[in-house]
């Protein structure tokens, strides 16, 4: 069953998510996942796991457990690459190892400020409060994200 998003796309409505995955563990997991009939697969930068879920893919499509066309793969831009939202985007492709991403999600929207690509450390101003980076708007971000659909990064796009 999948759900109809705006751009026509489908979206499985059930899908694993791999946040708190050990590194050890995703390539059986994911494998494992596919053959039980999983297509929708849930990442984000912040899980810090992409790498490893890049090459658990990798490897089904290399064995042709499935295709990727197949597979239905979301991710999300962490709070401090607001600013750098196709970077962080072709960051996260090269670790999961895919030329696009069906769905590309602002995780949370407030930017902070920037603490390096791909690092999803959250930047605490002097106070030890969270160091919010005023000077990029959530429709500076928005316009960002649909530059992702335009290049062919991503073929969907959203706000968790």
């Amino acid at each position: 069953m999948a759900i109809t998003l705006n751009n026509g796309f489908k979206m499985p409505i059930i899908g694993l998510g791999v946040w708190r995955m050990e590194e050890k563990e995703i390539r059986d997991l994911i494998t494992n996942s596919i053959k039980l009939g999983y297509c929708h697969f849930d990442c984000a930068a912040d899980y810090k796991n992409e790498t490893e879920v890049g090459e658990a893919l990798a490897e089904a499509f290399k064995t042709e457990l499935v295709k990727r066309e197949d597979l239905f793969i979301t991710t999300k831009l962490w709070n401090s690459d607001h600013g750098h939202v196709v970077e962080a985007c072709k960051d996260s492709l090269k670790k999961l190892q895919l030329d696009y991403l069906d769905l590309y999600l602002v995780h949370f929207p407030v930017a902070t400020k920037h603490t390096g690509l791909g690092a999803t450390g959250s930047a605490l101003d002097d106070d030890g409060v969270l160091d919010i980076d005023t000077t990029i708007s959530l429709e500076t971000t928005w316009h960002a994200m649909e530059d992702l659909v335009s290049l062919g990064l991503a073929r969907s796009i959203g706000i968790r």
